[in-house]
């Protein structure tokens, strides 16, 4: 009796399909995803020149990490910002008694840097479960 007949047991084996990754993108919307080099670069540019920093950090990188670090920089720039003109005595008058104007841009300015940290660590991680199927480039709308 031949094994090799239909219905007697025989193995198959299915083969899954390898996707290699595609480099004939020319979208402007497609990103690499950067290094941890690269977001704390542009997390220090945009916290220490503020929104300076930020609009030449976000433009000049072509990478997630770059743009991530650029808003969570702003993020805590916007926050110390507050901090200051709040408690220093040189800016007395600037709130008036108002102080849930202080209350939003400070709950701004932690929405921005959580934002820009927890993106970039979901991107990272995903980018690494996939650098085991050969991907190098992905597409992300910010």
């Amino acid at each position: 009796m031949d094994h090799h007949q239909a219905g007697t047991g025989r193995y198959q084996v299915i083969q899954e399909e390898e996707c290699p990754p595609r480099d004939d993108f020319n979208d402007p919307d497609q990103l690499r995803v950067g290094n941890d080099g690269i977001f704390m670069l542009a997390f220090f540019m945009a916290f220490i020149f503020n929104w300076l920093g930020f609009c030449l950090s976000f433009c000049i990188t072509n990478t997630i990490a770059g743009r991530y670090g650029a808003i969570c920089g702003f993020g805590l720039s916007l926050i110390k910002w507050i901090l200051i003109v709040r408690f220093s005595d040189y800016f007395t008058g600037y709130f008036n008694g108002q102080y849930w104007l202080w209350w939003i841009f400070l709950v701004l300015g932690l929405l921005l840097f959580f934002r820009g940290f927890v993106n970039y660590l979901k991107v990272r991680n995903m980018s690494e479960s996939m650098a085991a199927a050969h991907r190098t480039r992905y597409f992300f709308l910010l």
